[in-house]
C-alpha cells in the first residue's frame, strides 16, 4: 500500500506535522484570548441576547442582512436543502421589527432563542467545567487501561490536540460555541481517543511485528473513521435542524483532525517507546 509505505518510511518526521500544527492552535487560542477575551466566541446561549432563526428557501445576501441588523449584531448562514439565518442580538433588540426589514428574502419561518446574560454566563462556566472534567476521567480511564505512562500519555496527548485543533479550526471558521457545539466537543473526546486506544491496544496486548500490527490497527481505526463520517455527512447536508447540523459539523472536523493526530503523532510516540524498550531489552 503506497500511503502504507510512505508513513512507514518517514514516520519520524510525520509525527511533528501535527505537534506543530497542535502548537499553531495553542497560539492563535491565546491570541483569541487576549484580543477577543475568549479562546472562541461564544453563541448567544453563553452570553445571553436574542438568536434569531430564519428558514429561507433564497439564496442570501449576508451583507444585506448585516446591514440592517446593524454592527451590534452577528450574522451566519447554515447551508443545506434549506438555508437558515442566524442573527445574534443584544436582549433589547426587537426581533419584528428586524423580521420586518428583511422584507427581500423569502422568510418560510423563524424563531427566536432569548437568553438572560446571568443564565448564558453559567452555561458558559458549566461548559469549562464539563469539558475539564471530562479530560480527568478520560485520562484517569486511559491510565487504568494501560498502566504505562508513555502509551497512556500518547493517548491522552492525541485526545487534548484533537480537541485544540478542532477548536481553532472552529474559530476561523467562525462558529460559535454553543450548548450543541459543547454537546459535539464531549462526544469528540471520546470519538478521538477510540482509535488511539485500538492502536495501542494492538501494540501491548496482541503478537506480531509493530509495522504489521500498526498496519492492522490503521486498517481497523480508518474504516472507523470513514463509515462514521460518511453518516455524519450526510447528516450535515440532508438535516434541517441547525442543532444536528453544528454537530455533524463539529464532528466531521474533529475526526478528520483525529486521523493526522493519532496515525502520525501517536503511532510515531509509540514506535519510539517499543524501540527504546527493545533496546534495553536486548542490551539486558
Amino acid at each position: 500500500m503506497f500511503i502504507w509505505n510512505i508513513l512507514n518510511k518517514h514516520w519520524k518526521k510525520l509525527m511533528f506535522i501535527p505537534i506543530v500544527i497542535f502548537l499553531l492552535s495553542v497560539g492563535f487560542l491565546a491570541l483569541n484570548t487576549v484580543t477577543k477575551g475568549s479562546f472562541i466566541e461564544k453563541d448567544v446561549e453563553m452570553t445571553g441576547g436574542k438568536l434569531i432563526s430564519i428558514i429561507t428557501s433564497d439564496r442570501v445576501d449576508i451583507g444585506a442582512v448585516e446591514r440592517v441588523v446593524g454592527s451590534a449584531g452577528t450574522v451566519r448562514v447554515a447551508s443545506g436543502i434549506t438555508n437558515t439565518i442566524l442573527i445574534q442580538v443584544p436582549e433589547e433588540y426587537d426581533e419584528k421589527e428586524i423580521i420586518e426589514k428583511l422584507d427581500f428574502i423569502s422568510i418560510e419561518d423563524y424563531s427566536v432563542k432569548q437568553i438572560g446574560p446571568a443564565l448564558g454566563e453559567m452555561f458558559w462556566h458549566q461548559a469549562q467545567l464539563a469539558i475539564f472534567f471530562a479530560f480527568v476521567l478520560m485520562a484517569i480511564v486511559v491510565f487504568v487501561l494501560f498502566r504505562s505512562l508513555v502509551p497512556s500519555s500518547a493517548v491522552v496527548l492525541a485526545a487534548v490536540s484533537d480537541m485544540t485543533i478542532t477548536v481553532a479550526i472552529m474559530s476561523l471558521l467562525g462558529i460559535q460555541l454553543s450548548l450543541s457545539v459543547l454537546a459535539a466537543l464531549l462526544m469528540l473526546i471520546g470519538y478521538s481517543i477510540d482509535t488511539d486506544i485500538l492502536l495501542t491496544s494492538r501494540l501491548l496486548k496482541t503478537t506480531g511485528s509493530k509495522e504489521e500490527k500498526i498496519k492492522s490497527a490503521m486498517k481497523t481505526g480508518l474504516t472507523m473513521t470513514a463509515t462514521t463520517l460518511g453518516a455524519l455527512t450526510a447528516l450535515y447536508l440532508l438535516s434541517e435542524t441547525i442543532v444536528l447540523k453544528q454537530m455533524a459539523n463539529v464532528l466531521i472536523i474533529g475526526l478528520v483532525v483525529d486521523v493526522f493526530t493519532t496515525w502520525l503523532t501517536n503511532v510515531g510516540i509509540l514506535r519510539w517507546w517499543f524501540e527504546k524498550r527493545e533496546k534495553r531489552t536486548r542490551e539486558a
